[in-house]
């Protein structure tokens, strides 16, 4: 029996260079320059059932935990750093005035006023220029976390796609004769890789298309430093925040211009810095996401437990049901409260003035009789007992639960 059969003979050198460039062919390519390849293909190929659990639990994982909670503390320095630039230049711009107010009629001005006054200029110039760069920089921390959110969004629909394209093949090769070409297995197989790419960009052009107002109008954290910015800078005058369709001009900046000082005077708010559910002074407010409301923390938290986690708000008037998850601190709020409670603190002092000056300076009538006035506006016995009314409706609505 031969060692190779007359198929399988050896070749000479004739047959084994046949087909191959001669050498004068090789000349003519190097003469007409180099030979362009191909584009490249990334390798298409099914994944294996390990592949796909890998590619399952990567789009699961928690591994940019550690990232999103250094954009999220990106927007809250942001936001302190806005906060403090605004009441630094509110400050010294009240010192000037109380030095103006001081020095009256005299002409001649001290160095100290000429300080405040070189202050308060230079930060006149450059608070607004900080404030707008601390604005562009929340901005792209929010950009950021949106690229992260479509990324893993894009990473598990590619998970999901792989996993049902692969559960279809398993399908097709059960359905198939064993006489069938094997070879057609491989048609039409999807990259995980380009799905991946093809999802993350369509997210990405998604994105890129909204305006100012849908990229950060409606967005908690952009609202969340907003109320900040204004409240540093307008919270003094209680100017309202105007609505979010407001905060953007045309050309994609701030348009929140100054009004006639008539429209601030109407658009005051009023601030209840009263918790609605124990009547107390809010001491850690802690405001709804879904309805504006705010509660002091203990009592909310206590209320919503009593009602297994889930009910309607219990400000009057509002019909959304909330849970815990929908209440945040409120920085903003607490500032408010604070400056209300200052502020009350101030007019009881000057009451008290005013009270002594009474009382040395008081009208005696003929008959010898005197004549004094309480005043009604701090009546401390009144607010006792308006927060133990407050405290007694939380406790009957424990009760009940």
């Amino acid at each position: 029996m031969p060692l190779l059969s007359g198929s399988r003979r050896l070749q000479s050198g004739a047959e084994r260079n046949r087909g191959r460039p001669s050498a004068s062919s090789s000349h003519t390519q190097r003469d007409n320059g180099p030979v362009e390849l191909p584009d490249y293909e990334p390798l298409a190929c099914p994944l294996s059932a390990e592949a796909i659990r890998d590619l399952t639990q990567l789009s699961t994982s928690k591994d940019t935990r550690k990232y999103q909670e250094q954009l999220n503390k990106s927007i809250e320095l942001l936001s302190a750093s806005v906060r403090d630039l605004n009441d630094k230049y509110e400050e010294r711009k009240e010192s000037l005035k109380a030095l103006q107010e001081k020095r009256a009629g005299r002409e001649e001005k001290t160095d100290r006023e000429r300080a405040e006054e070189k202050a308060v200029l230079a930060l006149k110039n450059e608070v607004p220029t900080l404030t707008n760069e601390c604005n562009l920089a929340v901005q792209s921390v929010i950009d950021l976390k949106i690229e992260l959110e479509d990324s893993n969004t894009a990473l598990r629909g590619t998970a999901q796609k792989v996993e049902a394209e692969a559960t279809q093949a398993a399908r097709r090769r059960r359905g198939r004769s064993d006489d069938e070409d094997d070879e057609m297995e491989d048609v039409n197989i999807a990259s995980p890789v380009d799905i991946l790419q093809r999802a993350k960009e369509r997210a990405a052009d998604d994105y890129a298309s909204k305006t100012p107002y849908e990229k950060y109008g409606t967005n908690n954290d952009y609202i969340g430093f907003k109320r900040m910015w204004h409240d540093a800078v307008y919270g003094r005058g209680n100017k309202p925040l105007p609505d979010a369709t407001k905060w953007f001009s045309q050309n994609g900046g701030e348009d929140e211009g100054d009004d006639d000082d008539d429209d601030l005077i109407v658009a005051e708010e009023h601030l209840d810095i009263h918790c609605p559910l124990s009547m107390a002074v809010m001491k850690d407010p802690y405001t709804s996401t879904k309805c504006k409301h705010t509660f002091e923390k203990d009592s909310i938290v206590q209320f919503l437990r009593a009602q297994h986690g889930r009910a309607r708000c219990p400000q009057t008037g509002c019909n959304k049901d909330v849970t815990i998850s929908d209440f945040h601190p409120d920085p903003v709020m607490l500032r408010k409260i604070k400056r209300q409670l200052a502020s009350q603190r101030a007019n009881m002092a000057e009451d008290d003035e005013d009270e002594d000056e009474d009382e040395d300076e008081q009208d005696v009538g003929v008959d010898g009789d005197s004549h004094m006035s309480a005043s009604p506006d701090h009546n401390i016995k009144s607010e006792r007992e308006g927060r133990d009314r407050g405290q007694q409706l939380l406790d009957s609505i424990m009760g009940e639960a």
